[in-house]
């Protein structure tokens, strides 16, 4: 009598998986849809999102600047990341548009009158007003 009941229990558990087998494999795939893999995008399909910052035209100047960074006074710090060819200037202390100005202020004292071409992101720590 045990014998029989294992084996019916067997059966049971074989039938019950077969019919969530059947769920499953419909729900992947509805009639009448067919999936269509997408291309992978070669690097010559992959555009960058953003312009490329400008090309600055007076090379040997911008050499030197970089070359006197990273800059740290009480008010601001000037550093230059190579990698997006970007000056960043932290802003230490308040005031921030007083500061930021004489950050803006060094560039001019070294030979860059015009910071309007460089790529230059300001940020400040939290306290700063």
């Amino acid at each position: 009598m045990k014998k029989i009941l294992f084996i019916s229990a067997i059966i049971f558990v074989l039938f019950v998986l077969f019919i969530l087998y059947l769920f499953v494999s419909n729900i992947r795939s509805a009639p009448g849809e067919t999936i269509i893999e997408a291309p992978i995008p070669t690097k010559s399909q992959i555009r960058p999102s953003t312009p490329p910052p400008p090309i600055i035209e007076d090379a040997p100047l911008i050499e030197q600047i970089i070359a006197r960074l990273p800059i740290s006074t009480e008010e601001y710090y000037i550093e230059y990341l190579s990698s997006s060819n970007t000056f960043v200037i932290t802003i230490k202390e308040s005031p921030f548009e007083q500061n930021s100005e004489k950050a803006r202020q060094w560039f001019v004292e070294n030979g860059f009158s015009n910071t309007t071409g460089l790529n230059i992101i300001y940020n400040s720590y939290r306290w700063v007003e």
